[in-house]
């Protein structure tokens, strides 16, 4: 179903390629066969992020029915970013900064959730979070100017 309002979305059915960049020399990782390091992820709007959320708020509901007092504690707001943003990542280049070999380990959820949330990672889960939140990196858009041409006017002619 088309939305009178399709015009504005972001195409969030897309994924989005963060290049990984080292912290150290702000310069994006390699592997030695000059391959950029990258993580490809879906917004944080797209179904699979929507879908999340939705899983997240039917949680809390059942944990405050089953509460006494009808309120339920949420989880730890970190943690369920880090969830999410490993079930919005869909593939990966993964890099030694220092070796520059390639780190062979299957791009999955569940690995994804490991990356994100090893002590000393939170540099990496940044940069894929923000990457994951900023719309307009979902945005495409034809460019607004075209390509000038002479004009063949007979009024510029006569000038």
């Amino acid at each position: 179903m088309s939305s009178k309002f399709a015009a504005l979305a972001a195409n969030v059915s897309q994924t989005f390629r963060v290049e990984i960049i080292d912290q150290i020399t702000d310069l994006p990782i390699v592997d030695k066969d000059g391959n950029k390091a990258f993580i490809d992820v879906l917004s944080t709007d797209s179904d699979a992020g929507r879908a999340f959320d939705k899983d997240q708020r039917a949680a809390l509901r059942r944990k405050a029915m089953k509460s006494r007092n009808g309120m339920a504690e949420p989880g730890d707001q970190l943690e369920e970013n880090i969830q999410k943003c490993a079930a919005l990542t869909k593939a990966w280049h993964l890099v030694d900064p220092a070796t520059r070999e390639v780190i062979n380990v299957p791009c999955t959820a569940d690995n994804a959730a490991e990356l994100y949330a090893v002590p000393g990672m939170n540099w990496l889960f940044v940069q894929v979070w923000v990457a994951a939140n900023d719309a307009a990196n979902f945005m495409t858009r034809s460019s607004p100017t075209s390509s000038s041409t002479p004009s063949t006017s007979s009024a510029e002619a006569a000038s």
